[in-house]
């Protein structure tokens, strides 16, 4: 979270800001297809010149931005016109200085080329994938959902199967895919028996009373949901179980119980496809590592702030199955395409591998 946002349109200011934080600094403008790496020339006269290469119909408003130990400075800037060579005069009209905290150590490692360091990741798919997917292959779903409702109808009043291509504004998928774990209400009409009180107000607040559905049958006074992940980690959907009595840990674990069902036979359905394409890592760190490749048709496996899974390839035939998320995406010179991924997430095998393999390149 941003701890603080500064706001700069004092063109008295802006020949400064551009020769501390922008010459002979990593500087990149933001496109619809990731970050591209870009080179700024000079400040005169109010206007900046840039080396933008690659694109070929400039947007007319732009935004560029550069980085460093503690700040992100954007630029917004208004074209004036194309000169040779990939050059470009801009007229700046604000710049926002933004000071953040560090996602991660920054203690990085380029292994780009170094022989036995070299590694890949493979078997990546995407949160969005995993929608897509799931929104093409109806039948299946529908399938899936039948031979759950039927076994969990029988133990409870009102029962829900939900997934994200659904929507994902339903405000029971917007609480899983903050990887919120699953709940229980026992009993919505007795506040002084919940063993987490905050989460009991969470609940009425922001799950149940907005569910108008839910809130006008006064016959049901009891809940529990679990998500659907994939490989335990991606949230993909959920299942919600209601009853006229008050619900225990029995129901809980029941329900846990069926979405690992779920996940089982969409995988025996094959629904969710899974690449197997090998992509280089560029660079690692103790919470993340970059991902490299040329052909653009990679980038389908990415968006940014989306959730990935993929397993990263290591050394001496040994892997590490990675929950991530995806922070950036650049365009580097060559039409090199590189993915920052935060790693969230890693099962004890996986994290030991990936902590053996730091160690072995000096960064443990």
């Amino acid at each position: 979270m941003a701890e603080l946002i500064k706001t700069i349109t004092d063109k008295n200011l802006f020949e400064k800001i551009f020769y501390k934080f922008f010459l002979q600094k990593k500087v990149y403008l933001r496109t619809k297809n990731g970050d591209l790496k870009i080179e700024f020339f000079g400040y005169t006269d109010g206007m900046a010149a840039l080396r933008i290469p690659y694109i070929k119909n400039m947007y007319d408003n732009c935004l560029i931005f550069t980085r460093n130990e503690s700040y992100t400075i954007y630029a917004n800037l208004k074209l004036v016109e194309k000169q040779e060579d990939d050059s470009y005069i801009f007229i700046p009209i604000k710049f926002q200085i933004i000071s953040a905290m560090r996602r991660e150590d920054r203690r990085i490692v380029d292994i780009g080329g170094q022989g036995k360091n070299i590694i890949y990741v493979t078997s990546v798919i995407s949160d969005f994938i995993i929608q897509n997917s799931l929104a093409m292959e109806s039948k299946k779903v529908d399938h899936v959902k039948e031979i759950v409702r039927f076994d969990l109808e029988k133990q409870f009043k009102q029962v829900r199967i939900f997934f994200c291509n659904e929507g994902m504004t339903d405000l029971r998928m917007k609480y899983f895919y903050d990887i919120k774990p699953p709940y229980l209400i026992s009993d919505i009409n007795n506040k002084n028996g919940a063993k987490d009180q905050a989460f009991f107000n969470y609940y009425l607040n922001n799950i149940y009373g907005k569910d108008y559905q839910l809130i006008n049958r006064k016959n049901i006074i009891s809940e529990v949901s679990v998500p659907v992940l994939y490989k335990a980690r991606i949230p993909y959907g959920y299942i919600q179980c209601n009853g006229a009595e008050p619900l225990s840990e029995s129901a809980l674990l029941i329900v846990k119980r069926m979405a690992i069902v779920v996940e089982e036979l969409f995988n025996k359905y094959k629904v969710f496809p899974v690449s197997d394409e090998r992509l280089l890592v560029s660079d690692v760190s103790k919470n993340g590592v970059g991902i490299v490749f040329k052909e653009r048709r990679f980038i389908r496996y990415f968006k940014e702030n989306s959730y990935v899974y993929f397993d990263l390839n290591l050394p001496a035939n040994k892997k590490a199955s990675c929950f991530a998320v995806i922070r950036n995406i650049g365009i580097l010179e060559n039409k090199i395409i590189k993915v920052g991924c935060e790693l969230r997430e890693l099962d004890a095998l996986s994290e030991v591998n990936y902590d053996e393999y730091l160690e072995s390149i000096g960064l443990s």
